[in-house]
C-alpha cells in the first residue's frame, strides 16, 4: 500500500514538471481527430495545418502556466537579511556612534560554557 502511494506520488510530481511532453504526446495520439473536428484551418487544406495551430496554442497555454508558476514561487520567498546597525547618540552637540550588539537576540541560544581553546581529548594507555 504504502510503495503504491509513493509510485502515485511520484508520478503526479513527473507529470507537473514534464508538461510541455504531455501536450505533445496528446496531440501526436489525437492528431487525426483534432486536424479534421478541431482545428481552425480545416476548411483551408492548402495551408497543411494538420491541427498544429491547436499544438501550438497548447503549448502557449502550458508555458504561460509555468511562467504564472515561476512568477508565484519568486513572490513566496522570503528574504531574510542581517546586518549591523550603528545608533547615534545625540548628547549636546557630540554625536558619538554607538555600536548596537548585533546577536543580542541570539545570544540566550549560545552556551555559557563555550571556550575558543582546542579540545584534545585525555590519552588513553592500554597495557
Amino acid at each position: 500500500m504504502r510503495r503504491s502511494v509513493c509510485i502515485l506520488l511520484l508520478v503526479i510530481i513527473a507529470s507537473q514538471s514534464f508538461n510541455k511532453l504531455w501536450v505533445t504526446l496528446s496531440f501526436k495520439m489525437n492528431e487525426r481527430y483534432i486536424s479534421t473536428v478541431l482545428c481552425e484551418n480545416k476548411n483551408r487544406p492548402e495551408m497543411h495545418c494538420n491541427g498544429r495551430c491547436i499544438l501550438a496554442r497548447k503549448l502557449k497555454l502550458a508555458e504561460d502556466n509555468e511562467q504564472k508558476q515561476r512568477n508565484q514561487n519568486q513572490e513566496n520567498t522570503n528574504i531574510l537579511f542581517f546586518c549591523k546597525l550603528n545608533k547615534l547618540k545625540f548628547t549636546g552637540f557630540l554625536a558619538a556612534a554607538q555600536k548596537d550588539n548585533f546577536n543580542r537576540f541570539y545570544l540566550h541560544f549560545k552556551p555559557s560554557s563555550f571556550h575558543n581553546d582546542i579540545f584534545r581529548p585525555p590519552q588513553v594507555t592500554f597495557s
